[in-house]
């Protein structure tokens, strides 16, 4: 049985994975902000706006919790997903290619609802895969 701090959590992912919007203003609280700041936006909307274009970008969309600790108001997620690009993406029209990326996040709870996320994600290891390429300056 999840934490309570928990539910709202595994909402937020719920959410990527379906496209369920309905459960990003279960998760989220009206002022919800995160770090780095969405480029969609902030607040519930952003979120919204982000799986919009996440889901555009990847088809077969699958999120995978593989840890989850929860200390006080505080939740820590590390999570793998994979999916295949199948839309726009960083510049790089869908490739078809099977993707497969890293992230954790660590959520403040309040209330019932994330009103804070840090998130890290390996941006890197998605350009690669997707046939971005990077060369060394001089």
């Amino acid at each position: 049985m999840p934490a309570d701090n928990e539910i709202p959590v595994r909402r937020f992912y719920q959410a990527l994975v379906t496209g369920d919007t309905e459960l990003v203003d279960a998760a989220l609280a009206a002022d919800w902000e995160t770090v780095p700041p969405l480029r969609t936006g902030s607040g519930p909307e952003g979120w919204k706006a982000t799986i919009a274009h996440l889901r555009g970008a990847f088809g077969e969309l699958e999120t995978e919790i593989e840890d989850v600790v929860v200390s006080g108001d505080r939740v820590a997620v590390r999570a793998v997903t994979r999916a295949k690009h199948t839309g726009p993406l960083l510049g790089v029209e869908g490739t078809g290619r099977e993707v497969e990326f890293r992230a954790a996040d660590f959520h403040q709870v309040v209330d019932g609802r994330i009103v804070r996320t840090w998130h890290l994600e390996d941006y890197f290891g998605i350009a690669q895969q997707i046939g971005l390429e990077f060369t060394r300056g001089a």
